[in-house]
Order: structure tokens, then sequence, then C-alpha cells
């Protein structure tokens, strides 16, 4: 119980970044009723905060197993609680719907009720940087419980370039924290700067760079076009995506200038060129339904860049008004497939895809070579036995999940197409795919029901089903 009051506390001290954040926004802007919020919940959370951890500090902490995963989905919890009431107090929301919003916002789904036009501008960076805090706390638990110990056959060889102290036993926390967050800050303030560069306003600059980096799908702001209007700023943008939801490995090795390591990277660079394989077949697939306009370059980026938003699971709409131009099943896939191991994006991870794959090929030519010992085989590595178990463990709960979701959406009124998309769409934290599917209900409105699910999905999704199943059962998950 130390350990997860620590942690919690924890939670509260980094959540007053997001609230600081309102208040600073709301006091530029001369917004005197969101300040006024905001520096309440500055205030309350600072002090519980502190309390909380003096108190968990009077007796000595042990991170044991269980308690780390328990500890996990309470730290995602707590963010959830915490983000509600500036949705109560400043836009008015029923509770189930603020829980909605708030755990859209933390999970980095990106997907809102509330029109841009009616939203403040520090609500409008609230959501930003609690999404941002969002994505870096699913990089600790990517890193401090899913890597460390082995979840779905997450691979941890190269976990020393972010994880201190494994050695001993019990990771530092604060050393871990430090060395994630060094990276994830370099890339978001270099997006920015890029943007900038590019002919971005400042202020739009920076949203979009918290949204690309911790894969939110919020945007903030009402357009009439593309997302940014600017082609080359939306290029860097792309490339802040893959970057987001590539490995934070690759990120610290990057900007530790360990251009060797870098190399050493596999998943990383087999991202990239799924991306590239990705965007040529999704366009490929288009174009029987969905001809080119006279545009044909825009056009042709605009699909790229819904493609890379999915596959990232950012989430990002190039253009919302006029819809998916790929069809919807592709995009249903990218986004299952999500990003790399030890990154903000969802979906079921690029490591697992790899090697499911050379899974099943090993076992086909089995069948051709039934005498062959098979390099990399289960029946050669003991390893390799149980990660591969791990990884179709992953892919089968994730798949019952999802059905799961599925039908309860269904039961709730929404049509298949539309049940299967708020599924993946809230599972893998792919903003998109929600929000257009959303009003799916005869009538156009959505049951607070279906909010309530939604949230519960996305929250699992995010904090990975896994985590909840391998404090019951160590060797199968």
């Amino acid at each position: 119980m130390p350990a997860i009051g620590i942690l919690l506390s924890l939670v509260l001290m980094g959540f007053t970044l997001a609230t600081m954040a309102g208040l600073v926004v709301a006091l530029l802007t001369g917004d005197t009723g969101g300040a006024e919020v905001f520096g309440i919940l500055s205030l309350a959370y600072g002090v519980f905060s502190g309390f909380v951890y003096l108190v968990a500090t009077t007796r000595p902490p042990r991170f044991r197993r269980s308690g780390v995963f328990v500890g996990s989905f309470a730290m995602w919890i707590a963010l959830v609680l915490a983000a509600m009431p500036a949705f109560i107090l400043l836009e008015g929301l029923n509770p189930i719907v603020a829980l909605f919003e708030a755990s859209s916002a933390a999970t980095t789904l990106g997907t809102t009720l509330v029109p841009a036009a009616q939203t403040s501008a520090a609500m409008v960076f609230y959501r930003a940087v609690t999404a941002w805090l969002g994505g870096l706390m699913t990089l600790m638990l990517a890193v401090y419980v899913i890597g460390r110990y082995g979840v779905g056959g997450t691979p941890n060889r190269d976990l020393r370039f972010v994880l201190h102290g494994a050695s001993r036993g019990n990771p530092r926390l604060g050393a871990t924290f430090i060395e994630i967050a060094i990276p994830y800050l370099s890339m978001t303030l270099l997006c920015i700067i890029a943007l900038m560069m590019a002919g971005v306003e400042p202020a739009r600059a920076v949203l979009a760079s918290l949204g690309a980096l911790s894969t939110n799908g919020f945007a903030g702001w009402a357009g009439s076009g593309t997302y940014l209007d600017n082609m080359g700023a939306e290029f860097i943008l792309m490339i802040f995506m893959v970057i987001g939801a590539s490995s934070i490995i690759w990120q610290r090795t990057i900007t530790s200038r360990q251009f060797f390591q870098t190399q050493q990277q596999g998943e990383s660079l087999a991202f990239i060129f799924i991306i590239i394989g990705a965007a040529t077949v999704g366009i490929g697939l288009s174009l029987s339904n969905f001809p080119l306009s006279e545009d044909t370059m825009g056009d042709l980026f605009n699909r790229a860049f819904d493609i890379v938003a999915t596959i990232t699971t950012t989430g990002i709409m190039q253009n919302p008004s006029a819809g998916f131009s790929v069809p919807l099943l592709f995009m249903f896939g990218l986004a299952l497939v999500g990003g790399c191991s030890y990154s903000t994006a969802g979906g079921l991870k690029i490591f697992r895809v790899l090697a499911m794959t050379r899974h099943s090929r090993n076992e086909i030519l089995r069948l051709v070579y039934p005498n062959q010992l098979l390099p990399g085989s289960v029946d050669t590595d003991e390893n390799v036995f149980s990660s591969t178990k791990a990884n179709w463990s992953a892919f089968f709960s994730a798949v019952i999940f999802l059905v799961v979701a599925m039908a309860i959406l269904a039961a709730l009124g929404h049509e298949f197409t539309s049940s299967l998309a708020l599924a993946v769409g809230a599972f893998t934290s792919t903003g998109s795919l929600v929000s257009q599917n959303l009003f799916s209900i005869e009538g156009g409105g959505v049951p607070l029901s279906s909010l309530l699910w939604l949230s519960i999905v996305g929250i699992l999704g995010r904090v990975e089903l896994l985590v909840l199943l391998a404090a019951f059962s160590r060797n199968r998950w």
C-alpha cells in the first residue's frame, strides 16, 4: 500500500502540469472563470499529493510484482478521475460525459463531444497537456511494468537504455522517469520548432506537437480545410507521428547519439517500412471506390496522411468533413496493428505481428520439412516458446475483448460497422475511428451507457488488458 500511495501521489503531482497549463492560458486570455477553477485545482492537487506522499513514505515502499500491476491500474484511474473536475466545473458536463472526456484525454483517444468553437483556449491546452502526460505515463507503464516483466512477450533485451537499477531487483523509478522524459520532451520541442519554421502559428504548433508525440487525436481548433492547411507542415507532422509511435528506446539512442545502437532497433526500422508499404497498398485499394480528384498530389497526400495517422493510432483526420477515403476495413487492420513496443501508440504492436508471422511461417515449413530444426523455432529455444505463447495469448485476448466490446455496443443501439469501429478505436486509442462513428444511434444521439462503456474500453486498452491478466497468471501472459 505505501508503494501504491507513492505512485498515486506522483501522478497527482505530475497532473498539476495540466492544471497549471490551463491556469496560464486562462490568465493570458482573460478567462477569469477558467483561471479560478484551474488555480483551485492546482492548489488542491498539489497539497493533496504532497500529503499522500508524506503519509506513504512513513513506511519503506516495496514495489513487488503484484503491487506494480495493481499500482499501474490505480495510476490510470487516478489520472482519469483527476481530469474530470475541470470538465464538470468549466463545461457543465454530466459526470458520465465528463468521465468520457477525461478518459478520452488521458488515454490519448482525443475524441470529444464539445465542439471546438465552444471550447475555451484554457480547456484546449488542458486537454492537450493531459494527453501528453497520458502518453508519458504510457511510456512509464511500458518500460517499468510491461517490458520489465515481459508481459505479452514484450522484448526487453535493450531495456538497459531506459530502465535503471534492474540488476539490483528494484529499478529506480526516478532515474527511469528521467531517461524516458528526456527524449519524449526533446522530440516534442523539436516538433514545435519544426512546425513553427514551416509557418504554423505558435499555439497551433504546440497543440499539434503535443498530439503527435503522444499519438493523441484531439485537434483543438475548427478547421475548414486540411488539418494544418499547410502541406509542408503536415508532412513534418507525419514524421513526428511516426516518431511518437516508435520505441522510446530507439528515441533514447538517437538523443544520446548512439547511432550504432539505433541501427540495432529492428522493430522501429521495420515499422517505417511497414508504414511505407501500408500507404502504398492503402492508396491502391482506395482508388477503386474513391477516384482521385483534379488535385492528384493533394489527394494522394491526404490519403497517406490518414493512413499514417491511423497506423500510429494518433487518429488525426486530414479532412473530417470528407471522412475516410481509404477502405474502412483496411483502417481497422492498421489501427489493430498499431505502433512499436515502448511507445505511446496503441494496438497489438509491431513486434507481436512480426513474431506471429515468423511463427506461422515456421509452422508451415514444418509441414514440408517435419524432421528439420528451423532457426528461431519454438522447438529449439525455450525462451522463444514462452514469448511466442505470450504473443498469441495477447492476440487472442485482444480479439475476444474486442468481440465482447463490439457486442455490447451493438446491444446499445449502434449498427454493426459502427460498433466495430468504436470498439477498435477506443481499444487502440485511434480517435478518428470513434469520432466518425460515435453518433451512429438512430436519431443522432449518444447514450450515456455507450460513453461509459467506451471509457472502460479505452482505459483497459491503454493500461493493456494483459497487465490485469498477468497479475493473476505470471507464466501464461
